[in-house]
């Protein structure tokens, strides 16, 4: 099991890096800070989040990205994802939501 971690590599660019599954999401504290993102950030501003670095996902994972993505949708803080690992993906279009992903 690989710990789940966020980097901020520059202000509104954030690395998700580790396994997005059921054993870490509870957990993750990396998670949680990024649910606390900058709120102070301009509206129209949009935020990426860089999936690159996610090694493992499942469904629990695609149904907490989601969950993050609406919640912060619901605040006007906007994200993109980038690299979205092709597993993930393809659980997306199983589960049929894909559509609700904004990928960049």
């Amino acid at each position: 099991m690989t710990k789940l971690e966020v980097i901020e590599s520059s202000r509104g660019y954030y690395i998700l890096q580790g396994e997005l599954n059921r054993n870490n999401i509870a957990k993750s504290a990396a998670l949680a800070t990024l649910k606390k993102h900058d709120i102070s950030q301009a509206s129209n501003d949009v935020s990426i989040l860089d999936m690159s670095g996610v090694s493992h996902s499942d469904t629990a994972g695609l149904a907490w990205l989601m969950n993050f993505l609406k919640d912060n949708q619901q605040q006007n803080i906007h994200f993109k994802l980038k690299n979205i690992p092709e597993s993930l993906i393809k659980l997306a279009k199983i589960s049929d939501v894909e559509g609700f992903l904004s990928v960049q």
